[in-house]
């Protein structure tokens, strides 16, 4: 077994103390969406409730956990982030837990878990859906007991920690799919919290993207030809609000003279994939030989759309084999979780959604 990194970099997302820190983060946008959000953060944010956050990926889950964080009594205590599928299992307990020194191999010094790093704050479990039914069950039990006891360890400790989580289609469909667990699903779902996805709110692309612009570009006054939020409202963003910041990212190295125009943006063909017919196969004797004239023949699928598709048939082919469980389903392509993400967003996978009456189940 390996050491976990003190740091946690492979675990925790984002880490921040509330003492001495940046104004709250605000949920940008002034669509109708988005001020029906904010107005239901700020009533979560009194309370402590746990709140389970369903929205896509890219969509603004970490910035709503953020600004209930900071909105509410706990703001001057830690916020803790964690990305659930990024944990190796054989270091889920230590690093939510802490160990004590000497309790694995590699284990040096005895170090505090992320319950205790985020004590009187709160902690976000981002994709939590991915957690294995192993740690689900003792997660259930710190969150019951309030307490947790460091890995090789012989006495419970108390924590005091508000649980956010989040996840892309919500915790029932996990229910549903036999890959989390119903008791757990009760305990973090009390109040839920739907994050709009981008395509559903294409009134604040303006606004979001002088927001971006701003911090990425601080001093350089960089301005949108008018071209692009016509040509940007035509894009169907999978990978939503953080798609849009890259896009304006890769924009400002192409820009000329501080005017980005829709050329700059590079944006991808893949926002609706469709199927695509393969070429029928030509027999040999009717391709053209060097220095002769080519035949009539039908068009090659170009290589680029034709790896698009074969790897988006492999992707489906091992999310459906595994019911639709990204960690097992990654673990069989050979990739990493967060890889399985990107491709996923890359090519506009979505997973299917279960109907109503199966979520309530």
């Amino acid at each position: 077994m390996h050491s976990p990194s003190s740091s946690r970099t492979a675990a925790a997302t984002g880490e921040t103390a509330a003492c001495g820190m940046p104004p709250a983060p605000q949920l940008i946008g002034n669509s109708a969406a988005m001020q029906a959000l904010r107005a239901q953060v700020n009533r979560i944010a009194r309370c402590g409730a746990p709140v389970a956050i369903r929205g896509e990926s890219g969509s603004g889950k970490e910035l709503a956990a953020r600004a209930i964080h900071t909105q509410g009594p706990r703001a001057r205590f830690p916020f803790i982030a964690v990305n659930c599928g990024a944990i190796p299992d054989a270091l889920m307990e230590a690093e939510f837990f802490g160990c004590r020194q000497g309790a694995y191999t590699g284990a040096l010094h005895e170090r505090e878990g992320l319950f205790q790093a985020a004590h009187g704050g709160s902690l976000l479990l981002d994709e939590v859906d991915d957690l294995p039914l192993a740690m689900q069950v003792k997660l259930l039990r710190a969150l019951q007991e309030r307490r947790v006891r460091k890995l090789g360890g012989s006495r419970d400790e108390a924590v005091d920690v508000r649980i956010l989580c989040a996840s892309q289609h919500g915790l029932a469909r996990g229910v549903a799919a036999r890959t989390f667990r119903q008791d757990l699903y009760y305990r973090l779902n009390v109040i839920e919290l739907a994050v709009p996805p981008l395509r559903e709110r294409l009134g604040d692309l303006q606004v979001l993207c002088e927001a971006i612009l701003a911090r990425l570009a601080p001093r350089q006054g960089v301005r949108l030809a008018p071209p692009v939020l016509d040509a940007l409202r035509q894009y169907a963003f999978p990978g939503n609000v953080r798609e849009l910041e890259n896009l304006l990212e890769r924009a400002l190295a192409f820009a000329d003279g501080g005017v980005i125009t829709p050329d700059d943006l590079g944006l991808p063909c893949v926002a609706s994939v469709t199927p695509l017919r393969a070429a029928p196969v030509v027999p040999e004797r009717q391709l053209s030989l060097p220095g002769m004239p080519p035949r009539s023949m039908a068009p090659v699928l170009p290589l680029a759309r034709y790896l698009c598709q074969v790897e988006r048939e492999m992707i489906m082919q091992a999310l459906v084999r595994e019911r639709y469980h990204r960690i097992r389903a990654a673990r069989q392509l050979g990739i990493s979780v967060r890889q399985l993400r990107y491709r996923m967003q890359k090519l506009a996978i979505q997973e299917p959604r279960f109907d109503d009456d199966m979520e309530d189940r």
